[in-house]
Order: structure tokens, then C-alpha cells, then sequence
């Protein structure tokens, strides 16, 4: 099901024509099929569990998007955007279908789609359905499969502790894995092993020995620390790591006591309210539902209205990687004549949803 943790860029292989201005009467705002090939036909589950088969939909206008629903970021443009065209088709509701199907799967189930469809107030086809019959129909539409950008787009699956090593010269390692129920001496030393670095420490909350390259001597020890996400910094501790009990939100740090512990990573990403997208100037905040980045600090997730307008009118790290994550987040939304060929496509995430509108009603009075 790895294969299945993708993203998409569609490309239109054209093997009877090419895009470009149409030579026919009727004028278009997207780009324009000269020679319109067949639209490919599939059969699949929509969000109700009833089959949907592309060909029962022949004299209507039809439009095919390829999404998924499990990113919280720009990949919904196209759903809000084909949500503006659906709720102002008018008179030519009757006349067009609009069908979105998932390049996700695995997360993108029939209840899935029921509940976010509902709650989303999205009343067109989301379909779904076997792998099998997904990859066949990604190829017979010419979508490209990226094996990179959804998991950078998603959650964790679940929660991982984390613990920092922060060494005499400030520089830091972050660790993660699972430690919920373990004692945190247990913890410390399985992450420590899995990540191949050697240490010899004791237990107290103050050591000697060795982490990595750095071994403690009569100017410093290592320093055990917990992370307070209440007020969001690390506390000294003062029990052993075999003391302490690993919950979902225990987090540890080894500092060496004459590093700046200021300089330390935090102890969660975002305020624990969200992930990091991205890496160096990139990085910014994934942040969960009911909450977002601040105006000037993106790599902290605040409660939605929260905050006032701190903007430093620098440009937000998210908009300036979306040329890196474009491909991920990328997709060709085809407009489907009443004779099953395609007609139009829109590609990328930001098209005009009025344009793309136009287009469609342009074909339903065709």
C-alpha cells in the first residue's frame, strides 16, 4: 500500500492532437482539447457505496478531478474550488456532473468520504474503490504517480516522544519513537540504540558519560529535561529517567549543562498542535483543524483568530516552497463534452473558478 502514498501531477499524452486554441465555434477560457480524445471509462464507489459508472453519465457535462482529502493545505483548493462551481451552476445544475476521485485510497474509503463529504457540505460523486482498478483507471487518464508529497502533507499516524540531545557547542539532535508506557530510562536508551548512537550515562537527572562524540568532564555534566508544553519550554528535571513514565505528551532532552538551552529545539512541533512541513527556511506549520500559523512566526499553530496581525510583511515560508511542492500537490481537472471526450483542462490548483465555471456552462448549451 506504499504506492499508494502518493501525489499527483496529470499530464495530458496526446496521441490524436495537441492542446491549444480551438478552431470551432465556441470559445474557451482554459485550455482547449483541438482534437478531443475519448474520456476513458471506469467504474467505482462513490461516497454512498453505490457504483458510479462514468459512460451511464453520457450527454451531460462532466468534471473529472483527481484529489484526496487527507491534507489540510492547499490540496483542497480544487474541492473548494469545484464546491464555487457546483453551487452556481444555476439552471445547468441538471445538465453537469461533477465527480472527484481519489488518489489516496488507502484513507480515502467509502465511510471516509461520507463523513467528509457531509461535513463538508460537498454533495457531488467522491469516489473510491480497489486498488486495482484505481491504478488502471490513473493510467488510462495519464496521472503520474509521485511517491514524496502526501506523506509530507499528512499527520503522523500516531504520536511519537520526542527526546533532544543538546550538546556543549549548541548544536542538537532530534530523536523520535513511540515510548507511551515505558519508563523514560527505557526510553532514552531504545531511542539512543535505534538511532546508532552510542552513550554511556547514567540514571540520576544529573550524569556523566558519553553521548555521541561528547563525554562530560569536571566542567559539565549532562542534564536531564522534561518539556513543559503549557508554558512551552524545558524544564530541568529533578528525578531519574527511570522515574518517569511515558504518556503521549512526555517529551525528554540530554543537555549538557553549559550549552544555551535556549537554542533547543522544542520538546512538540507547532505548540503540539499541528507538525512541520518542510526543512531550513522552508519550515512552517502544518497546523490541526480549529487552529493556524501565526503572521510572523510559522512554526506555531495558534487557536484560529487568536492572534493579532504580527505581520512582518516577509513572505510566508509555505508560499515560497509551493514551486517545490507543486508537483505534490498538482493535478489536470478535466471538462468532459456531453459526447465523452474531453474538452477543456485546467491545470495546477490555482485556476479561476469563474473561468472554469464559464467553461462548463459553455459546454452544457453546446
Amino acid at each position: 500500500m506504499n504506492f499508494l502514498r502518493v501525489a499527483v501531477v496529470s499530464v495530458i499524452l496526446l496521441s490524436s492532437g495537441c492542446l491549444g486554441q480551438g478552431e470551432g465555434d465556441l470559445e474557451f477560457l482554459g485550455i482547449e482539447y483541438r482534437d478531443p480524445p475519448e474520456a476513458p471509462n471506469f467504474v467505482l464507489f462513490d461516497q454512498n457505496g453505490e457504483v458510479f459508472e462514468l459512460s451511464d453519465h453520457e450527454g451531460k457535462v462532466i468534471v473529472v478531478a483527481f484529489v484526496y482529502t487527507a491534507c489540510p493545505d492547499i490540496c483542497l483548493i480544487i474541492s473548494s474550488n469545484l464546491d464555487y462551481v457546483d453551487k452556481n451552476l444555476g439552471e445547468k445544475s441538471d445538465d453537469v456532473v461533477i465527480i472527484s476521485v481519489t488518489i489516496d485510497p488507502a484513507r480515502d474509503t467509502i465511510s471516509h468520504l461520507s463523513e467528509w463529504t457531509e461535513n463538508r457540505g460537498y454533495e457531488w460523486y467522491h469516489l473510491t474503490g480497489p486498488v486495482s482498478t484505481l491504478q488502471q483507471t490513473y493510467r488510462s487518464w495519464n496521472v503520474i504517480i509521485d511517491n514524496e508529497h502526501i506523506s509530507a502533507s499528512e499527520p503522523p499516524e500516531s504520536g511519537l516522544n520526542r527526546l533532544v540531545l543538546m550538546y556543549p557547542d549548541n548544536s542538537s539532535t532530534i530523536l523520535e519513537q513511540k515510548g507511551f508506557g515505558e519508563n523514560g530510562s527505557h526510553f532514552i536508551s531504545e531511542t539512543i540504540l535505534e538511532s546508532n548512537i552510542t552513550s554511556d550515562l547514567g540514571d540520576g537527572p544529573n550524569s556523566s558519560g558519553t553521548i555521541g562524540e561528547w563525554t562530560s568532564d569536571e566542567d559539565w555534566d549532562w542534564v536531564l529535561h522534561y518539556w513543559d508544553s503549557e508554558s512551552e519550554i524545558w524544564v530541568e528535571s529533578q528525578v531519574s529517567s527511570s522515574s518517569i513514565v511515558m504518556d503521549s505528551e512526555t517529551h525528554l532532552a540530554w543537555m549538557s549543562s553549559n550549552s544555551n538551552t535556549s537554542m533547543a529545539p522544542p520538546g512538540e512541533d507547532c505548540n503540539g498542535h499541528g507538525w512541520i512541513m518542510g526543512s531550513g527556511s522552508n519550515a512552517h506549520c502544518m497546523c490541526d483543524d480549529g487552529y493556524e500559523r501565526g503572521d510572523s512566526d510559522w512554526l506555531s499553530c495558534f487557536i484560529i483568530g487568536s492572534m493579532e496581525n504580527n505581520s512582518t510583511g516577509s513572505q510566508d515560508p509555505h508560499d515560497e516552497s509551493l514551486g517545490e511542492y507543486e508537483v505534490g500537490h498538482s493535478t489536470t481537472t478535466f471538462i468532459v463534452g456531453k459526447e465523452m471526450r474531453k474538452r477543456v483542462a485546467y491545470s495546477g490548483i490555482f485556476w479561476d473558478a469563474d473561468d472554469f465555471l464559464q467553461d462548463v456552462i459553455t459546454l452544457a448549451d453546446e
